[in-house]
């Protein structure tokens, strides 16, 4: 792993580190990033980063990345169903976004989960986590997130109660999102 900074607004590259430890992480921040300027951070799920990031920019908001957010759910939704993904085959449908099927891939997708119900919920629930970033405003975004928390909880899906535990961790910069709608994508 490594790490990296880009200045938003150049679009280019500020610094990189071959590692993720907290400590280097706020070196690194101390030396490549301003207090006065820097107004959000978008970092992945990773507790090392936010720390380093309140350490050295406590009043920047940190925003968790919304790749890794949603990666989460896909994780939950491939223990649940348990099948590696290949072109084609039923893991590689579950994890698709089901705007991005077509009528027969569609079809086999509602056979699938007519015949499982746990499948069904599951990838129920990570279609729903992507919903919650189609909301238009922050208001409509915490009460989508508190409900898919809720939802999640309540599923029975130990992967889904896990993710849940963890968006309610990562709740607020989640929700910074819809403040400042950056990711840490090139």
């Amino acid at each position: 792993m490594w790490t990296g900074m880009w200045d938003l607004e150049t679009g280019q590259g500020v610094a990189f580190i071959p590692e993720e430890r907290q400590l280097s992480v706020q070196r690194m921040l101390e030396r490549h990033a301003s207090r006065e300027s820097v107004r959000a951070v978008a970092i992945d799920l990773s507790e090392a980063y936010r720390q380093a990031v309140e350490l050295v920019l406590p009043d920047a908001a940190i925003v968790a990345d919304k790749f890794h957010v949603l990666a989460l759910a896909g994780r939950a939704l491939h223990e649940v169903h348990g099948e590696t993904r290949r072109p084609g085959n039923l893991a590689w449908l579950l994890q698709r976004g089901v705007e991005k099927l077509d009528k027969a891939e569609r079809a086999r997708l509602l056979q699938a989960l007519s015949a499982d119900l746990r499948l069904a919920c599951a990838w129920g629930l990570k279609e729903a986590l992507r919903e919650v970033y189609r909301k238009r405003s922050q208001e409509e975004a915490v009460a989508a997130l508190e409900g898919w928390i809720k939802d999640a909880v309540g599923s029975g899906l130990p992967p889904f109660q896990r993710t849940a535990g963890t968006l309610r961790k990562w709740q607020q910069e989640v929700l910074n999102y819809w403040r400042y709608p950056i990711t840490n994508a090139l």
